[in-house]
C-alpha cells in the first residue's frame, strides 16, 4: 500500500469517526423550551431527576417507581415524560396554560405573554 494510500485511508477514517461523533451528540439532543414557560411548569411535572454515579435517575413523585436510562438517552426520556404528562394535565386557554390535577379541576396557570410562548406549548404539546 503505498502512502499516498495509507493517508488517504486514514483521513477518511477520521472524518467518518467525526461524522458518527456528530449524529450520535445530535441524536442525544433534546428540543428546545421556551425557557420562561419549562421553568414555571417544572415544579409540577411528576417526577425529579437525581445524578447518581453512573448517570441520572427519573423518581416519579407518585409511588416508588425509577427509571434509570442510559445517559445518553436521559433527555429524550425526559421530553417523552413531559410530553405525555402535558396531554392529561395541561390545557390551552387563549393566553393561559391551565395546570390539572388528577381530578382535571385546575390545580395552577400560567399566562403566556406572547404568540412564542403559545406556539412553544403546543408545538411541544401537541395542544
Amino acid at each position: 500500500m503505498s502512502k499516498k494510500t495509507s493517508n488517504l485511508l486514514l483521513l477518511g477514517f477520521v472524518i467518518g469517526f467525526f461524522i458518527m461523533g456528530y449524529i450520535a451528540f445530535d441524536k442525544a439532543l433534546p428540543e428546545t423550551k421556551n425557557e420562561r414557560v419549562y421553568e414555571l411548569l417544572k415544579p409540577h411535572f411528576p417526577y425529579t431527576i437525581k445524578q447518581r454515579l453512573g448517570g441520572f435517575t427519573i423518581i416519579y413523585k407518585e409511588g416508588d417507581h425509577k427509571e434509570k436510562p442510559p445517559a445518553s438517552e436521559v433527555f429524550k426520556r425526559i421530553d417523552e415524560i413531559d410530553k405525555e404528562w402535558g396531554k392529561d394535565f395541561l390545557t390551552l386557554d387563549n393566553n393561559k396554560l391551565l395546570i390539572l390535577d388528577k381530578n382535571k379541576k385546575v390545580k395552577a396557570q400560567i399566562v403566556l405573554q406572547n404568540q412564542e410562548e403559545i406556539d412553544w406549548v403546543r408545538v411541544f404539546f401537541k395542544k
